[in-house]
């Protein structure tokens, strides 16, 4: 599929050429495996430039104002992208979702759903959900004051030794020492704005 895109957004050949250059039998197979892969058609591929997708300096905790924007840009042009979100955001809280209920809640299977997320950001559903989750307890910690223990509850972490864990893996340091360099953007809280307003 990779081949597809690069072809596509040359613009020299036709989608039929494409499907047939990428060893597919017709058009209408090709179309629905790239629709399956990438959430948009050959043909609005071709129309719309490339399909955005997350390169791995392109994501990273703390999330930015950068990386916000180009969320909210994926998630107007991907239906299942912007279910994705909502039911993530409505579920942070909840220490039990897991990636089986989410695929569930999006009519897809865990293995389709792995496939597209990673089609997107280059990691697993697994990963997204984490990185939500430790983005939203380090604004509770920094920009709301709350204690180490709310944040792990209202994020959606077991306890705060495994909030602790997850944190001194990505940050190399426990919570109660995390200390911004630079003001945190209020990524999750704008993310709820986006979805409250809609």
């Amino acid at each position: 599929m990779d081949l597809a895109k690069h072809i596509l957004s040359q613009n020299r050949y036709s989608i039929e050429e494409t499907a047939f250059y990428c060893g597919f039998s017709g058009v209408t197979h090709f179309s629905r495996k790239f629709k399956q892969e990438f959430g948009i058609s050959p043909l609005a591929y071709r129309k719309n430039g490339l399909i955005i997708v997350f390169n791995p300096h392109d994501w990273k905790i703390p999330l930015n104002d950068e990386c916000f924007n180009k969320l909210i840009q994926l998630k107007d042009e991907n239906k299942w992208f912007a279910k994705l979100l909502i039911t993530i955001i409505d579920n942070l809280d909840n220490e039990a979702f897991s990636i089986e209920m989410l695929s569930d809640k999006l009519f897809m299977s865990s293995s389709n759903l792995n496939r597209k997320v990673k089609s997107l950001f280059e990691f697993s559903p697994v990963r997204l959900l984490r990185d939500i989750r430790l983005q939203y307890a380090t604004e509770l910690i920094v920009l709301q004051n709350k204690s180490i223990t709310e944040a792990a509850f209202l994020a959606g972490f077991f306890d705060v030794a495994h909030l602790s864990r997850v944190f001194k893996k990505n940050f190399n340091c426990s919570p109660s020492k995390y200390e911004s360099r630079t003001t945190l953007f209020p990524f999750i809280n704008l993310l709820k704005k986006e979805y409250e307003s809609n």
